[in-house]
């Protein structure tokens, strides 16, 4: 198949390829829709060869039209999402060499020049090739992700890499035009492009869910709606918005849903408990925008086990090689891999493995056990603690709605185990010290808690560790004081 939207509307036109609250089109109808966009920026200057173009990009008709011309012309884009300062904007624009940041409405293409900064990734107009002919290892989209020092990182993917992520993701859960998969994750990161990428190669439909400005947590029922509306068959979600969507007693799966890829943060064996009790057929997976999206994911048809408390987040996919380094994180390998990073060099070993952050385990059969981020170990007197195997543990206790667990620093031991608490009904202190007693390590129990009312979220339903750690450190005490802490209002 192909990434050209103008091929697919010659090809199959009168396929299902996008539902949306404003219409239903069809391959030839999205291509007519499309032509009209690329008319309007071309003439704009938006679309100069190989030059980047930034979008402010919303689950939208608008914004997918505008995305699929700059795939079909062969010009990269960087996307923001709404939420993203102006000024912000501006600077990663600048950063990523795009002379525009195009903002769609449901109007008009307006936009803004930006003033780029030379760093972003450019080709002479002689080098560029024809669009029948597009070279593969030409950047498709620079995706912000966010850093170590603080500083986004600007990560280019080349439609080799989009194009080799996409068929190994349909190896394992094959697509046809049959199928419709949600777009509820943003266009801003590289999991929302890649079921952009994954439906155009599989001439499959896109059904856009666009919540209300509040965020997806704040629009469940639309959401619940939006996948009975558009019959979906397929939804990317995060663990921390399936839960909330089974939270709800009016949320009934539409019996079109074949299955849910659960990624961006651990899930809980509870979690895919319920998930199955509701009929839904869940594949966690694990992934980074380095490597253009999934890296692993449950084989299809299969329920992901459990090691340790902690879920599977399944197998390497087809063409991805994974091992673990020697200082326990997990490296990737393969045709999926960023091209580069700008202003800042790409992990990579001498002979091509990836370095991620991220610290795993593999198994005899090749499933991976994430245990959390190198740069959030624990190093509490000489021993290692990660934060994802003890948050297990204190999830296992009935009364605790949610976990976070990090270091503080301690003058003996040079860090503590501390953990932030949003609590249930019926918690009960010494129960859950008696099981992490039963089931840790003693260098793995939190010596110090606070109680939180709620923990922090990423706008993509994340756990905001940053946080969480400053909103939670200056409230935390021994656990002999909980229960009085406990009972006073939780910050």
């Amino acid at each position: 198949m192909t990434l050209n939207v103008f091929e697919l509307g010659r090809e199959r036109p009168d396929t299902l390829a996008a539902i949306s609250d404003q219409a239903t089109l069809t391959y030839g109808e999205l291509a007519a829709r499309c032509e009209r966009v690329r008319r309007s920026f071309s003439s704009r200057g938006f679309l100069e060869p190989g030059r980047t173009l930034a979008l402010v990009a919303r689950r939208s008709l608008k914004s997918l039209e505008s995305l699929l011309v700059c795939m079909a012309e062969g010009v990269p884009v960087v996307c923001f999402g709404e939420r993203v300062p102006a000024s912000e904007r501006a600077e990663l624009a600048a950063r990523a060499g795009a002379l525009f940041v195009v903002t769609p409405d449901a109007e008009a293409h307006e936009h803004v020049r930006a003033e780029p900064s030379g760093h972003g990734v450019e080709q002479t107009r002689a080098d560029v090739p024809s669009l029948d002919d597009l070279d593969p290892r030409r950047p498709l989209a620079i995706v912000p992700t966010s850093g170590t020092t603080g500083r986004s990182k600007l990560v280019v993917l080349s439609r080799a890499a989009f194009t080799a992520s996409a068929r190994a993701s349909a190896a394992n859960l094959p697509l046809s035009e049959r199928d419709r998969w949600l777009l509820c994750l943003p266009l801003s990161h590289v999991g929302g492009l890649s079921i952009v990428t994954r439906s155009l190669l599989a001439g499959s439909a896109i059904a856009l869910f666009e919540p209300a400005p509040g965020g997806l947590l704040a629009d469940l029922g639309g959401l619940a709606r939006a996948l009975e509306r558009s019959q979906a068959t397929l939804v990317s979600l995060v663990p921390t918005l399936l839960d909330a969507l089974l939270e709800r007693d009016d949320f009934r799966p539409p019996e079109s849903l074949r299955a849910v890829l659960l990624g961006g943060a651990g899930a809980s064996p509870e979690l895919i408990a319920r998930a199955a009790a509701r009929g839904l057929r869940v594949l966690t997976t694990y992934g980074l925008t380095e490597a253009c999206s999934q890296v692993t994911t449950t084989p299809f048809g299969t329920i992901p086990p459990t090691r340790g408390g902690i879920v599977s987040a399944g197998r390497a996919l087809s063409g991805v090689e994974l091992r673990i380094g020697g200082d326990e994180r997990i490296q990737v390998r393969g045709p999926t891999l960023a091209t580069s990073l700008l202003d800042e060099p790409l992990p990579l070993t001498a002979d091509g493995w990836l370095v991620t952050d991220d610290l795993g385990r593999l198994d005899e059969q090749g499933e991976l056990y994430v245990q959390g981020r190198a740069s959030d170990r624990i190093v509490t007197g000489g021993e290692n603690v990660d934060p994802l195997p003890v948050e297990a543990c204190l999830a296992r206790d009935p009364s605790v709605a949610a976990a976070c667990v990090f270091g503080v620093p301690d003058t003996r031991f040079g860090e503590l185990v501390a953990c932030a608490l949003v609590l249930g009904p019926g918690f009960d202190a010494e129960r859950v010290q008696s099981r992490l007693a039963r089931e840790l390590a003693p260098a793995a129990r939190p010596r110090r808690v606070a109680v939180l009312a709620e923990l922090p979220l990423t706008a993509s339903g994340k756990l905001h560790r940053a946080r969480t750690r400053a909103l939670a450190t200056p409230a935390l005490t021994s656990w002999a004081d909980l229960p009085l802490r406990a009972e006073e209002t939780p910050i």
